[in-house]
């Protein structure tokens, strides 16, 4: 049972619905935010689990198809998230990427309510088990990079992919890299490999370029 039902409540209040508590406008914005990172984690965890052997760069490839907008639209659709969310009409026409942001938010509302083993058990028990085909998914392939490649130079704009920075040493190096658009940052990403984090780096960066594209593929 819920401990805190607000947390729900508020878990499925997009900002175009949004309510005033304390003199302070609320919605979902901020347990999304949580959620998006509580997922990573549990995801990252189930496969560094699942596959023992494979490195760190096809670690994050996998995690990037489980946890993308596309994926995670579908799931809220099949978990049935999605009607419960309270949203003005007019958000929902083409877009279906506030289905896959209320998911995220409802994982940062168990989290806050149950801890992180309720919530890595209601993930892979529940959800993966009974609503998700984790290994049919990670047989699709998803290049944001080759796709934000072929978007920049249709519409004819610079894409430069930058290192900004290197983190740790030794087998715990990672690369800090950023998806740069006409000299605008737009996508960061950080991994083990450089592939890796300019993969996430265009990721995100898709995602702000088309939204609503990128939702639907």
């Amino acid at each position: 049972m819920p401990g805190n039902i607000f947390l729900y409540e508020l878990a499925f209040l997009h900002k175009s619905a949004r309510a005033e508590m304390h003199g302070h406008e609320v919605s979902n914005e901020r347990l999304e935010y949580l959620g998006d990172a509580v997922l990573d984690l549990l995801v990252a965890e189930y496969l560094y689990k699942k596959f023992p052997l494979v490195d760190e760069g096809e670690l994050t490839e996998m995690r990037a198809k489980i946890v993308s907008r596309k994926s995670l639209n579908r799931l809220s659709e099949n978990l049935g998230i999605d009607s419960l969310i309270q949203i003005k009409k007019a958000y929902t026409n083409g877009n279906k990427s506030y289905k896959g942001n209320a998911l995220e938010a409802f994982f940062g509302a168990v989290f806050l309510d149950k801890g992180y083993d309720f919530s890595r058990k209601l993930l892979v028990e529940k959800i993966f088990a009974l609503h998700l085909d984790v290994d049919l998914l990670l047989q699709t392939q998803i290049n944001f990079k080759s796709k934000l490649i072929e978007w920049c130079q249709k519409e004819k704009h610079e894409l430069v992919f930058e290192q900004i920075d290197i983190i740790g040493t030794g087998r715990r190096k990672q690369y800090f890299i950023e998806a740069r658009i006409d000299n605008e940052c737009l996508g960061r990403g950080i991994d083990f490999s450089i592939k890796g984090a300019e993969q996430v780096a265009a990721e995100k960066a898709m995602h702000k370029i088309q939204p609503v594209q990128i939702a639907e593929n």
